[in-house]
């Protein structure tokens, strides 16, 4: 009997997915100071990252990759750049999945006040006729991801 425990506790553990992204709609932010200059940031949870900061580093970048395919909002003229902020899913940030930022509140709950839980922010700016992405893993120096028609 405990043979058996002890294997379907390995096997469960074994068993638990890495990098599973959890998008906080509810908290997409839209920045429109300036009228061609809109800015969108969509805030995403990774449940079990993987430590390997080259692979999470690939996982994002598909992930985003695939929102991109979607995203049409980057089409339209007034948008400027879509940000994308990961943070790793703890017992703190685990919070925003069904609860909004109460920021300017005595004590207001806002995703940035873990900061020990960032993990990226990956960025897609427009430039003349095209876009440029770079990735901020941790506090890793920038990396440009893609330089699409954009002067270098």
């Amino acid at each position: 009997m405990i043979t058996i425990v002890c294997f379907l506790l390995i096997a469960l553990s074994c068993d638990k997915k890495r990098n599973d992204f959890i998008p906080l709609e509810h908290m997409t932010f839209t920045n429109a100071y300036y009228k061609n200059a809109v800015k969108i940031s969509y805030y995403i949870l990774v449940d079990n990252p993987e430590p390997t900061e080259n692979v999470l580093k690939k996982e994002i970048i598909k992930y985003v990759e695939n929102r991109l395919k979607s995203n049409k909002v980057l089409t339209k003229p007034e948008t400027s750049s879509l940000n994308f902020v990961f943070y790793r899913k703890t017992d703190n940030t685990s919070y925003f999945i069904t609860n909004k930022e109460s920021a300017g509140e005595l004590l207001g709950e806002e995703i940035s006040h873990y900061q020990q839980d960032f993990i990226a922010n990956y960025v897609v700016s427009k430039c003349g006729k095209g876009t440029i992405e770079k990735i901020y893993l941790y506090n890793l120096p920038e990396e440009t991801v893609a330089n699409k028609n954009c002067d270098k």
